[in-house]
């Protein structure tokens, strides 16, 4: 009954599935296209089975190519707006909305893995595959072609906005003078993303995006305190920390932090939702975590806290984190700031579990400190930073 009544709440709260579009926009060739199609006495609502592989091959395609934990969230957002805009802007009988999405997804997803060649071949045959399908359950040819044209369009507004975000920029930055506390990059090694700060966010003003709070100082008794407290965990990790670390890890070659919370929520909104307002909801959560990252590391590089690592090693070189150190300030935390921020966009869309999700984003802060790579301070501040950011996002939804 309590999940009933979350569902209705929804239902209620939007009238249309797609509340608003993101990126993609009216133009003159989309409503030529619209003005074309012809009422037809057949359904074409989105199906379940659509969605979830064009999700499956997005997330092979990351997996595959081992995309960092920003650029996995990047990809997600775009797959999810194009998805969603496509089903806002497209909001016409004779529509049919599987064909409509795939061949937005198609030119999303071409455009995210250009060397990719056998997931491009997976993309396209998935996308002829569905037309073919539509043509089978009686589906007019120009309704199917005009549906074809419209989510290419759609696809392609978004794949131009995404060139022009600023995630291809090479940002070589100014490292800060070395001393007691301040993050030094390990040599011969490149920084992760120094510029990704400068990423385009989506929905958000870049100037409006969520400020971390500063850090303690690192001579003060505040940041005292945080070491004495990570050295502490470190003395008690045992196994139950280490299986939480891995749970957690996200490294490339997995679907990362992002396609983690991802997968925890389709599990929820598959037997809730159709399939149109899970893309509406998935097109929240993933922008929520995409510019939650920007945010955070446009103030990693902004107050290059020192990592636990570079600490310890000043007494105890024989010392090794669990986990390999990213290659990145400390200040926020990363995980964090995209857990915070999910947690939030799944808390607001099913309050009934609320706390469930605010659990989930609790140990995902934690594992990077039983990991030893993070003070909890990192963690603290970027699940803050990511709540807020989500706020932001969630406010823009009444503000297209």
């Amino acid at each position: 009954m309590r999940c009933l009544i979350g569902v209705l709440i929804l239902v209620c709260a939007w009238g249309l599935a797609q509340p608003r579009a993101w990126v993609a926009a009216p133009t003159p060739a989309l409503e030529g296209l619209l003005g074309q199609l012809e009422p037809v006495g057949l359904v074409g609502e989105l199906r379940w089975e659509t969605l979830e592989e064009l999700e499956r091959l997005e997330l092979l395609g990351i997996q595959t190519q081992m995309f960092s934990p920003l650029r996995t969230a990047r990809a997600l957002a775009l797959l999810a707006v194009a998805l969603n805009d496509a089903l806002y802007l497209a909001q016409k009988p004779g529509v049919e909305a599987n064909v409509l999405a795939a061949y937005a997804a198609q030119e999303v997803m071409l455009y995210l893995h250009p060397t990719f060649p056998n997931l491009k071949d997976a993309v396209r045959q998935t996308a002829q595959a569905i037309f073919r399908e539509a043509q089978a359950r009686g589906w007019p040819e120009p309704n199917l072609r005009l549906s074809q044209s419209l989510g290419r369009q759609v696809g392609l507004q978004v794949v131009a906005w995404g060139r022009r975000d600023g995630a291809a920029r090479q940002v070589i930055p100014t490292y800060p003078a070395p001393a007691p506390g301040v993050w030094v990059l390990p040599l011969g090694r490149p920084a992760v993303e120094p510029g990704w700060g400068g990423v385009a966010p989506i929905g958000v003003a870049a100037e409006a995006l969520a400020r971390a709070v500063p850090p303690p100082a690192w001579d003060s008794p505040e940041f005292a305190q945080e070491r004495a407290l990570f050295w502490a965990e470190q003395a008690k990790l045992d196994e139950y920390g280490r299986q939480i670390a891995d749970k957690w890890a996200g490294d490339p070659g997995t679907v990362t932090p992002a396609g983690l919370w991802q997968e925890a929520a389709l599990e929820v909104l598959r037997p809730r939702v159709d399939a149109a307002r899970a893309v509406a909801i998935l097109a929240v959560l993933n922008i929520a975590m995409h510019n939650a990252n920007i945010a955070c590391w446009r103030d990693k590089f902004s107050y290059y806290v020192a990592r636990p690592e570079q600490w310890v090693r000043g007494f105890d070189r024989r010392w090794q984190p669990y986990l390999r150190t990213p290659k990145h300030p400390s200040y926020p935390s990363g995980h964090s700031a995209i857990s915070g921020a999910a947690a939030v966009v799944l808390g607001h869309f099913f309050p009934q579990e609320r706390q469930t999700w605010e659990g989930m984003a609790q140990e995902a802060s934690y594992s990077r400190v039983v990991a030893g790579i993070h003070w909890f301070t990192d963690g603290t501040a970027g699940l803050d930073q990511g709540r807020r950011v989500a706020q932001q996002v969630l406010k823009a939804l009444g503000n297209p």
